[in-house]
């Protein structure tokens, strides 16, 4: 398909403008041949004063034959219609037409002018400019064929009153080729107006179709958010219950070979939650779910302990983990931040083969901080290290093996990097392995103390077994699992299945709970927000809730309330301890100073 630029910047398809100018000499060949046939008649009553009626005759019978083969041609096209197939065949057949037609007309003024009669050759010069000026508008849609009409009515007669009539009459052949000039300047401004319009109806019909596919690819692709959080939600809950049931059954294994078969089901387990986590954070880069927390942290620190979590994984894959990172200050979101490290590690000792290496460094760079994962593994091709970053694309897994997950991990790791700003480029010839550099903005005042630096790690070894417990939701599986590794760690459970069972049973156990574990939502249309503020109404504290939900869109800025955090499903119950270490830990800090004012 040829396309073009007009003088004003529009796009103009060729084929289109040709389909177009020959729909327009279609449209208008009724009204211009009953329009021709009228001036034809006219001019015949007006040559019977200086002409013989036999030579009018014949010139009447030329010209409405031309009108009839000019009307026949539209007539043979009116099965089919204007077609990009049969437009320029159209075209051609209407210069032919003009053109004949031209000599029709300008032959005739020859033939009917008598040279040395005024009011013959004013009759005839009339006749001559009259069906010219009169062809400008309707022919010039396509100025080829008006040029073919003009030249051969304009020039002949022109030439005959300029070289066979006497002075002062044969001024008026110098006045025709005049006219004929100027015919084709109009002709050909009149044509780029016609090709201005017919771009300017071209370019709002395509934008039209751009707004319609547009509205249709945004509709796919909420759909598809809508799907994956529906789909992702009904997923998470039975891998949720798993975990638990899981964390709860290591608590009471003993024997090695009873822990090693445990630890492949949790691997297992593990590698779907995984899976699930990736088209979760998808979904919610895609709805716009995450927002990045900005911290002043050391960036090397913080890099080197989620390092530490790799060493087990590299060990026993026989790949040797480097880490050097130095300090180095810099701004952004720890957690966000940490999973693109995850994805980036995970991948670099994924696809390096036994006695390979992975380094990962922390290089403070200026304003900048440069942050590389490098490995010595296969390496990835100069023509695929743009695709690496699009969603389910593996290199090297045509069998798709899910242990090697689902292709998402470069793309949410892209993502990551354009919501935290940083930069984010790829390094490898396709055969020596690859350096993933991240250049993240750095803060150029020190850190005080290191208040401020984030630590990931929490000592999960305090004891939880001070805490009550209180667990809400509507699934028993859910509420039993949670219920059972809660109990195992020593702590006191109280499970309701929606909030009036929850606050029923808080006053027949005469119980304060230091935390509420409660399902965003429940049965009917009752949810867990509405849940953890009538647990603080009835026992008169800001009890710290943990909010779990399947829902891929749901962040935790979506909630106007204190102290809430918020677990996607499937959640390690490792984080859980985590959190409820937290909260073991400031309750003792708590009864600790309350201890030391009563004494």
């Amino acid at each position: 398909m040829a396309v073009g630029v007009d003088r004003d910047g529009l796009l103009l398809d060729h084929t289109t403008l040709k389909v177009q100018q020959a729909q327009l000499l279609f449209d208008r060949a009724r009204s211009s041949a009953t329009a021709v046939f009228t001036i034809v008649v006219l001019y015949c009553v007006i040559l019977t004063f200086t002409a013989p009626f036999q030579a009018i005759a014949v010139w009447f019978g030329a010209a409405t034959l031309m009108i009839l083969v000019t009307l026949a041609q539209p007539f043979a096209f009116r099965a089919s219609g204007i077609t990009p197939q049969n437009a320029r065949a159209y075209l051609w057949r209407h210069t032919l037409i003009s053109s004949v037609t031209g000599i029709t007309w300008g032959f005739g003024g020859v033939f009917l002018t008598n040279v040395n009669d005024v009011v013959s050759v004013f009759t005839t010069s009339m006749m001559v400019l009259g069906i010219t000026l009169g062809g400008v508008s309707p022919q010039s849609a396509y100025r080829r064929s008006y040029v073919g009409l003009a030249t051969f009515v304009m020039l002949p007669y022109g030439m005959f009153m300029l070289l066979w009539a006497p002075w002062p009459l044969s001024a008026t052949g110098v006045g025709i080729l005049f006219g004929y000039a100027f015919f084709m300047s109009s002709s050909a401004r009149v044509e780029l107006a016609t090709r201005d319009a017919i771009a300017v109806r071209q370019n709002r019909e395509l934008t039209a179709q751009l707004q319609v596919q547009r509205d249709e690819l945004q509709k796919v692709s909420e759909d598809k958010t809508r799907f994956l959080a529906a789909t992702s939600h009904d997923l998470a809950q039975p891998l949720h219950a798993q975990g638990f049931f899981l964390a709860a059954l290591r608590e009471k294994l003993t024997e090695p070979d009873q822990l090693d078969l445990l630890a492949k089901v949790e691997a297992s387990w593990r590698g779907l939650g995984n899976l699930l986590d990736g088209l979760v954070d998808v979904s919610r880069l895609d709805a716009g779910a995450i927002i990045a927390d900005q911290r002043q942290l050391d960036l090397g620190g913080l890099t080197s302990r989620i390092a530490e979590e790799f060493s087990a994984v590299a060990a026993e894959k026989g790949v040797a983990l480097n880490v050097r990172c130095e300090p180095a200050n810099a701004e952004t979101d720890p957690i966000l931040y940490a999973r693109i490290i995850r994805n980036l590690l995970s991948n670099a000792i994924k696809f390096t083969d036994a006695e390979g290496q992975v380094e990962i460094t922390v290089t403070p760079d200026g304003e900048q901080v440069d942050v590389a994962v490098s490995d010595t593994g296969c390496g990835i091709p100069l023509e695929m290290q743009d695709a690496v970053f699009g969603e389910y694309v593996q290199l090297g897994n045509r069998e798709r093996n899910r242990e090697k997950g689902l292709g998402l991990g470069l793309s949410i790791v892209r993502r990551l990097a354009e919501l935290l700003k940083i930069e984010l480029s790829l390094v490898s010839d396709g055969a020596n392995g690859s350096a993933f550099h991240l250049r993240v903005p750095a803060m150029m005042e020190n850190l005080s103390g290191g208040g401020s630096a984030i630590d990931l790690r929490v000592d999960q070894s305090k004891s939880v077994s001070s805490l009550c417990i209180l667990i809400v939701d509507d699934e028993d599986a859910i509420r039993s699992g949670m219920a059972t590794l809660l109990s195992s760690w020593g702590c006191q459970v109280l499970s309701a299945a929606g909030g009036d069972d929850a606050v029923h049973l808080l006053g027949v156990e005469h119980a304060t709970p230091d935390v509420l574990i409660v399902d965003r939502r429940l049965q009917g249309k009752e949810t867990g927000l509405e849940v953890a503020e009538r647990v603080r109404d009835e026992v008169n504290e800001d009890v710290p809730v943990i909010l779990m939900t399947g829902d891929v869109a749901v962040s935790a800025d979506s909630f106007p309330m204190r102290d809430v955090k918020l677990v996607h499903k499937p959640a390690e119950p490792s984080l859980i301890r985590r959190f409820l270490s937290e909260v073991a830990e400031e309750k003792a800090q708590l009864e600790a100073e309350l201890n030391s004012l009563v004494q």
